[in-house]
C-alpha cells in the first residue's frame, strides 16, 4: 500500500504534466532541448550525494526550484522524474520505492515551486532581486520544507508507526539543508538570469525589470 499508493499518485501527475506540456514550443527551440537533457544527467548526477532514510526517502539537494523556474512546471516535472529514473538507474538502487521517492522529491517539490513563482508574481515592488532571491532563494527553502511536511503526511496516513519514528527523527537533517539549497537555487538562478534570461521560462525582462 505504502509504494503503490505512491506510483499512482506520482504517475497520475506525471501524466498530467505530459498532457500540460509546452511540447511545441520546447521541439521549436534546440537550446532548450539541450537544456532539459543536461538538467537531466546533471540533476541524476548530483542526486547520488544523499541520505536514504528507511528505503522511503533519499534526501539530497532538490534543485526543483531551478527546474522548475527555467522550464515551467510541467517540464520541470518530467525532468525531475527523468533525472530520479537514471540516477536510480546509475546507483543500482532498488526501483520498488522509486513511486514514493518521484511524489515527494519531484512532484511534490515542483507544486510548491509552482506556487512560490505565482506569489512572487504579485509581489510589490518587482524588481530582478524579488525574483532571484525570493523565487530562487527563498523558494528553494520552501520546496524542502513542502517535501518534508509532505513525507509526515504520506507517512502518518499509510506507513507503519516505525517509519514514522525515523522520518520524525530525521526531520532536522531537512532544518541543515534549507539555506544549502537556497544558496545553490539562488546562485543557479541568478546565473541563469543575468547570462542566458532566454532560456528561463518563467523570468519576464518587462515584468521585473520595466515593471509593466
Amino acid at each position: 500500500m505504502l509504494w503503490a499508493t505512491g506510483a499512482v499518485m506520482s504517475t497520475v501527475a506525471l501524466l498530467v504534466a505530459v498532457v500540460k506540456a509546452p511540447w511545441a514550443q520546447w521541439r521549436s527551440r534546440p537550446e532548450r532541448q539541450h537544456a532539459l537533457f543536461a538538467a537531466v544527467l546533471g540533476l541524476a548526477l548530483f542526486w547520488q550525494l544523499k541520505v536514504s532514510i528507511s528505503g522511503l526517502l533519499a534526501l539530497h539537494p532538490l534543485v526543483m526550484m531551478t527546474v522548475v523556474m527555467v522550464f515551467g512546471p510541467s517540464l520541470g516535472m518530467i525532468t525531475g522524474a527523468l533525472a530520479l529514473g537514471l540516477a536510480t538507474l546509475l546507483a543500482g538502487a532498488p526501483w520498488l520505492p522509486l513511486g514514493p521517492q518521484m511524489l515527494l522529491t519531484v512532484v511534490v517539490p515542483a507544486l510548491a515551486a509552482q506556487g512560490v513563482l505565482k506569489v512572487v508574481e504579485r509581489v510589490p515592488g518587482r524588481n530582478l532581486f524579488v525574483y532571484m532571491l525570493g523565487g530562487g532563494f527563498l523558494g528553494a527553502m520552501v520546496t524542502v520544507q513542502a517535501m518534508a511536511l509532505a513525507t509526515w503526511c504520506y507517512v502518518r496516513v499509510l506507513g507503519p508507526a516505525p517509519l514514522l519514528v525515523d522520518v520524525a527523527s530525521h526531520y532536522y537533517l531537512t532544518l541543515l539543508m534549507m539555506f544549502p539549497e537556497g544558496f545553490i537555487n539562488g546562485a543557479l538562478v541568478s546565473m541563469l538570469t543575468v547570462f542566458r534570461p532566454e532560456l528561463v521560462r518563467t523570468y519576464d525582462d518587462h515584468h521585473y525589470l520595466d515593471g509593466h
